[in-house]
C-alpha cells in the first residue's frame, strides 16, 4: 500500500485556482465531494440530481485564468522585557511600526504574493511553532528580538538566514556590535531591523537638568527630587559600566568567554571590579529617596503617578509613555561614573526564517527581509517611533532635531563605547535565567544580608553554573 501524503497548502489552493481543461472540472468534484459523472448506463444508477449549479461553476472555470496568489505567513512577536511586560496604561511593543512600513513597501513590489500576519506573544511561541511544524506550516518570517531567535535556533526551530548574493551585501552595511548580537557559530541566526536601548526618563516638572554623572544623580535624591532603580537588566546593566565592572558581569551573564569576544574573558581582577559597584548600589539602596523596584513596570507606573522624579527606562515604552504623560516626559542618557560611560541594556529585533518555507516562499521571505534594510525604510522606521535605532550604519539620523532621538543618539554611543562586551550574543533563556539570579544577589547586598564582598564572590560562582 502507497503511503498518503496530505496536500500542501499550496496545492489545495491550486485545485480550485490557476487550473483550466477537464482536470480543473475533476479537482472541483474531489474538491467538493460531488459524485464524478458517469458514463450513460452507470449515470441511472446514481440518485437524481439538479447539475445546473455545477454547470453555472464549470462554465465559469476556463475562464478564470487568473494567476493564482501566493502567500507568505508572518509571526509577529511583540516586544518584552524579562519581566512582565503588561502595565496599565503603557505599552511596550512597537512590532507593528516596526513591520508597516516594510510590508506597505513589500506589497507594492508583490501585489499578488499575499501576506497572512499573525501576532504570537513570546510565552506560547515555542509551542505554537512546534504544533505548526508537526503540521508542516510553520511561518516563513518572524518579526522577533535577537535574542529570542538565538533559543529557537540553538533549538532547532528556526533556520539561519540565508546566505545569498544580495543578502551579503546587505550584511556588509550592519554595524558590526549590531551583527555580533544575532550570529551564532558563524551563521546569521536573525536579520537585524533595529535596535532598543536603555535610556533615562524624567518628570521636566521636578527635574530641570537630568544628571550626568552618578553624583549629580544621587545629589538629585537628596536634593527632594525621589529616583528609582530596578533589579532587572533595564535598571542595573548600565550603572555595571559606569564603575568598570563589565568585564567582570558579562562571563558571569553569557556563562563563560564567548569565543567572539576577545579579551574580555581576561578581565583584570574581577573581584575587585565588582566591589565598587556593589557598594554604589548599597550606597543608593539606602537612601531615603531611592526607590529599589523589582522591574521596569514599577518604575514607570511610579513615574508616570508622579511618585519618583528620575528612572532607567527602556526606550519601547518610549511612544506610549509619552501618551501618558505629555509634557512632563523628559528623556536622556544615562549618567556616567566613575569608571566611564553608562552601559546601556541593548536588544536588537530582527527577521528570523522559518522551516516550512517552499523554495519560493524562501526566496520572498528573504526580500522581504532585505528590504527592512534600505537605508531609506530604516530612516523612516527611526524617525517615526523615535524609539528605536537604525542598524545600517549608512543611514544618518538627524539626532538633533528632537530631545528624544538627540537622547537615542547619546546611548548609541553609550553602546558603541562599550561595544566589545556588550556586542555580544546571548539566549533569551539564559538571560532570563541569570537576570533573576543576578537581581537577587543585588537585593541581598543592597539590604544588608551579604556583604559587597560576599555579593562578588557570590556573583563570581554563578558563572560556573549552568
Amino acid at each position: 500500500m502507497g503511503t498518503v501524503r496530505k496536500p500542501s497548502r499550496q496545492q489545495l489552493s491550486n485545485l480550485v485556482i490557476g487550473q483550466q481543461g477537464n482536470g480543473a472540472r475533476m479537482a472541483v468534484f474531489r474538491a467538493f465531494r460531488l459524485p464524478f459523472p458517469l458514463p450513460g448506463p452507470l449515470r441511472r444508477l446514481r440518485p437524481r440530481w439538479s447539475p445546473l449549479p455545477l454547470l453555472a461553476v464549470l462554465v465559469l472555470l476556463p475562464g478564470c485564468q487568473q494567476p493564482s496568489r501566493e502567500v507568505l505567513h508572518l509571526y509577529i512577536v511583540p516586544t518584552s522585557t524579562t519581566t512582565s511586560s503588561t502595565l496599565s496604561g503603557v505599552s511596550v511593543d512597537n512590532s507593528s511600526q516596526l513591520a508597516a512600513p516594510v510590508i506597505k513597501a513589500f506589497r507594492r513590489l508583490h501585489p499578488t504574493v499575499r501576506l497572512h500576519v499573525q501576532v504570537v506573544h513570546e510565552s506560547r511561541l515555542e509551542g505554537n511553532l512546534r504544533q505548526a511544524h508537526r503540521r508542516g506550516l510553520g511561518p516563513d518570517l518572524l518579526l522577533l528580538s535577537s535574542s529570542r531567535a538565538m533559543t529557537l535556533h540553538r533549538k532547532g526551530l528556526i533556520d539561519s538566514v540565508p546566505c545569498t548574493a544580495a543578502s551579503r551585501e546587505l550584511e556588509a552595511s550592519i554595524l558590526p556590535q549590531i551583527k555580533q548580537h544575532v550570529r551564532d557559530q558563524g551563521a546569521l541566526t536573525s536579520l537585524p531591523v533595529a535596535s532598543e536601548v536603555s535610556l533615562a526618563c524624567y518628570d521636566r516638572q521636578r527635574v530641570s537638568a537630568p544628571p550626568q554623572t552618578v553624583e549629580q544623580l544621587l545629589a538629585l535624591a537628596a536634593s527632594g527630587a525621589p529616583m528609582g532603580l530596578a533589579l532587572d537588566p533595564v535598571g542595573l546593566w548600565w550603572t555595571v559600566g559606569a564603575f568598570g565592572a563589565t568585564e567582570a558581569v558579562v562571563p558571569v551573564v553569557f556563562g563563560g568567554t564567548p569565543a567572539s569576544s576577545g579579551s574580555v574573558g581576561k578581565a583584570r581582577r574581577p573581584l575587585q571590579a565588582l566591589e565598587p559597584w556593589l557598594e554604589w548600589l548599597r550606597q543608593a539602596g539606602l537612601q531615603s529617596r531611592v526607590d529599589v523596584a523589582n522591574n521596569q513596570e514599577e518604575l514607570l507606573s511610579g513615574l508616570i503617578a508622579g511618585r519618583l522624579a528620575w528612572v532607567p527606562c527602556y526606550s519601547p515604552y518610549l511612544q506610549s509613555l509619552g501618551q501618558q504623560m505629555g509634557d512632563r516626559l523628559g528623556v536622556s542618557a544615562l549618567p556616567a561614573g566613575p569608571a566611564g560611560p553608562a552601559s546601556p541594556y541593548v536588544a536588537v529585533r530582527g527577521w528570523a526564517f522559518g522551516r516550512d518555507s517552499s523554495p519560493r516562499q524562501r526566496q520572498l521571505a528573504g526580500e522581504l527581509a532585505l528590504l527592512s534594510l534600505n537605508p531609506m525604510l530604516q530612516r523612516q522606521i527611526t524617525l517615526a517611533n523615535q524609539s528605536t535605532l537604525p542598524v545600517n550604519a549608512r543611514v544618518s539620523v538627524p539626532f538633533a532635531d528632537s530631545g528624544r532621538l538627540a537622547a537615542l543618539g547619546q546611548a548609541q554611543q553609550q553602546v558603541l563605547a562599550n561595544s566589545r562586551v556588550l556586542a555580544l550574543p546571548f539566549s533569551a533563556d539564559r538571560l532570563d535565567t541569570m537576570a533573576q539570579r543576578i537581581g537577587e544577589l543585588v537585593f541581598e547586598v543592597i539590604t544588608g544580608v551579604l556583604s559587597p564582598r560576599q555579593g562578588a564572590e557570590a556573583l563570581l560562582k554563578l558563572e560556573r553554573r549552568p
